[in-house]
Order: C-alpha cells, then sequence, then structure tokens
C-alpha cells in the first residue's frame, strides 16, 4: 500500500528525495467491531510530491512569527493588542492632591503590557486568535 506523503506538509520527517521509500516498524493494535490487530508488521510508504502542495510560511502580523497557512485555525496565534511601555509614578503624583514630587522611587519607570497589565516583557499574549499574514 502506498500513501501519498509531501515532506515540505511535514517538515519534521527527514526525507532523501522524491520517490524514496521508508520502511519502518508498525505497532498498531485497531480495536474495530472485527478485531482487527496489527502487530510488528514492516509497512513502507512511497514518497511522492508535486511542486504544487508546497506551501510557502507567512510572518504574522499580531505575534511576528512565523506560520503555516495550512495549519492555521481560530486559537493559534496568542498576542497583545497594546504595547508594552511605561510610566513613572511621578506621572501619577499631583501637587493639587497631596503630592509632594519626592516619593521614594518616583523616578522608577514602571514597564508593563497597557492591554492587560503584566509586567512580563516575555508573556505570549493575552488575547488568540488566528494568525494574519501581511498578504492577507
Amino acid at each position: 500500500m502506498a500513501h501519498l506523503i509531501c515532506p515540505s506538509r511535514f517538515p519534521y520527517l527527514d526525507v532523501p528525495h522524491s520517490g524514496s521509500s521508508i520502511p519502518f516498524q508498525n505497532q498498531i493494535s485497531i480495536n474495530h467491531s472485527s478485531g482487527a490487530r496489527i502487530r510488528n508488521s514492516k509497512l513502507s510508504f512511497s514518497i511522492q510530491c508535486s511542486e504544487n502542495t508546497v506551501q510557502a510560511r507567512r510572518t504574522c502580523k499580531n505575534c511576528k512569527g512565523s506560520f503555516d497557512p495550512s495549519l492555521n485555525h481560530d486559537r493559534a496565534c496568542q498576542f497583545h493588542t497594546a504595547h508594552f511601555g511605561g510610566e513613572t509614578k511621578r506621572k501619577f503624583e499631583s501637587v493639587h492632591t497631596g503630592g509632594t514630587m519626592d516619593t521614594p522611587g518616583s523616578g522608577k519607570v514602571l514597564q508593563y503590557w497597557h492591554c492587560c497589565g503584566s509586567e512580563d516583557p516575555f508573556d505570549p499574549g493575552c488575547t488568540s486568535g488566528p494568525h494574519y499574514s501581511y498578504d492577507d
């Protein structure tokens, strides 16, 4: 039995070239009503690839990561909806409300994601959705 597999769709396969056969040991147990079982049988898959199945990876506008458009789904991308930046404590003080502008640490910059308040600059994101490429 031959199966049509394209190495560009399965980058983790180490395929020498199109038209090759990859033998491997298979230990599958199939529990259907027929009770068929395959144990330690040698299977060989024939690799055939056509040029039109190659998909170029794209860059996502939201997460800036690389993605395969054929594997995109509704929760594939995690991103923040606002920027990571900072403010000083001094900005929140007011001499009109009793602030003296001499609060210890008032010049320290507090950085956080403005969408969710997370202070971790490497936080993967507070929002999820599909990847959107610059080509869309």
